[in-house]
């Protein structure tokens, strides 16, 4: 996920008399709390999408996957007609002719159809719109909301999301977690994660071999010595993969700072002159270590608690969790880093685990998933607030 700046985006003045005329009809409509409100679809014209396109070509704002003929839908991000999981409210009919409420979307991302494996990856956004506390009504400022979902227009969302090796996208490690996600036992890059399924096949074998070649050239880079051509083939390659409008240029960009901070630290000799010091400074402050926590502080990864496990309680291949929920029984496996494997896809949080097993949007994994320990089955929640009382 890139960030997409939306500053001195406006729609066409001919669209905007036209959507002004519309929202003054669902303004009359909405009195009616009874009313079905109808929306006519200006967002799907030309005129509106051609602008945003041009933020950051022809991609899709969650995943940066291109729109090569497949469909692409300009998606609302807060849900124009319904709410998912709230049928006595309307959804955000206000800001259906709002430009700034667009986000460009994939059909996998906005309508669903990825897949894990043999696995439908679920439905996509759609009208999902978690909150972690309360939603405004017409007329309310939007500033108190807090969204699960990131928004790639919010530049602090768009720099939660890293990337390991192996094209999974994660949450960066070195970045805290907000005192509503602790309150709320979540991580909202799980949760964007999982409900746009942005660790797809498709998206995770595409980013491996992208974060593979980048990693490769970054090292041609700086073993270059003193051929020029050969730098300057390397660091043009590396600009084109992680220009903001190429394709799954975040993915490429975190594999530039990461590599060339592992250089940094491996104590090899000095890059080639010519700027490339400055990436490697940048690289360190971008790829810092995580951040320590304590048990009590840290209550929405299972990183503290597994660190508590004795060793012998890993088997080879992980400890197996289980769970039941609408759909029968669940199962996945808890791996000694604090990994949860889910549908062979690792997350960090046992609630985004037990969400994508169940396809459930409300289930709390703290209390969905149980272990056994030593003889005794417990509940993560249970391990969890034991350990939290050990130290105080």
């Amino acid at each position: 996920m890139r960030h997409v700046d939306l500053t001195g985006l406006t729609a066409p003045q001919k669209w905007a008399d036209r959507a002004a005329k519309e929202l003054e009809k669902l303004h009359e409509d909405a009195e009616d709390a009874d009313k079905e409100l109808v929306f006519r679809e200006l967002w799907r014209e030309d005129a509106i999408r051609d602008r945003l396109i041009a933020l950051i070509g022809e991609k899709c704002w969650y995943c940066e996957t291109r729109f090569v003929r497949s469909p692409f839908h300009v998606d609302h991000y807060r849900p124009k007609s319904v709410v998912v999981g709230e049928a006595e409210r309307r959804g955000y009919w206000w800001l259906a002719y709002d430009p700034a409420n667009y986000r460009l979307a994939c059909h996998h991302c906005n309508s669903g159809g990825a897949r894990y494996g043999n696995k439908s990856a679920g439905a996509g956004k759609g009208a999902r719109f978690p909150l972690l506390g309360p939603r405004a009504s017409e007329g309310e400022s939007l500033d108190g909301e807090l969204p699960v979902l990131l928004d790639p227009v919010v530049a602090e969302d768009a720099e939660l999301v890293g990337f390991d090796r192996q094209g999974h996208a994660r949450r960066r490690p070195e970045r805290p977690y907000s005192d509503d996600e602790v309150t709320r036992d979540l991580c909202r890059v799980d949760e964007t994660v999982r409900m746009l399924a942005l660790n797809s096949d498709l998206l995770t074998e595409s980013r491996s071999s992208l974060i593979d070649r980048v990693v490769g050239l970054v090292q041609l880079y700086l073993t270059s010595g003193g051929n020029a051509g050969v730098a300057l083939y390397a660091r043009n390659e590396i600009d084109g993969l992680t220009r903001t409008t190429a394709e799954w240029s975040a993915a490429a960009a975190a594999a530039e700072r990461l590599a060339l901070l592992a250089h940094d630290r491996s104590g090899d000799d000095a890059p080639p002159e010519g700027g490339a010091r400055a990436d490697v400074d940048a690289g360190a402050n971008g790829g810092a270590e995580p951040l320590a926590t304590t048990a009590a502080g840290h209550r929405v990864d299972l990183r503290n608690l597994v660190a508590s496990l004795p060793p012998e309680a890993f088997p080879a291949g992980g400890i197996a969790l289980t769970g039941r929920g609408k759909r029968g029984p669940a199962r996945a496996t808890l791996l000694e880093d604090g990994r949860i494997i889910c549908f062979q896809r690792p997350l960090n949080t046992p609630t985004s685990a037990a969400r994508m097993a169940t396809g459930d949007d409300q289930v709390d994994g703290w209390t969905f998933w149980s272990l056994t320990v030593d003889g005794t089955t417990r509940t993560l929640a249970d391990l969890r607030d034991s350990l939290i009382a050990q130290n105080g």
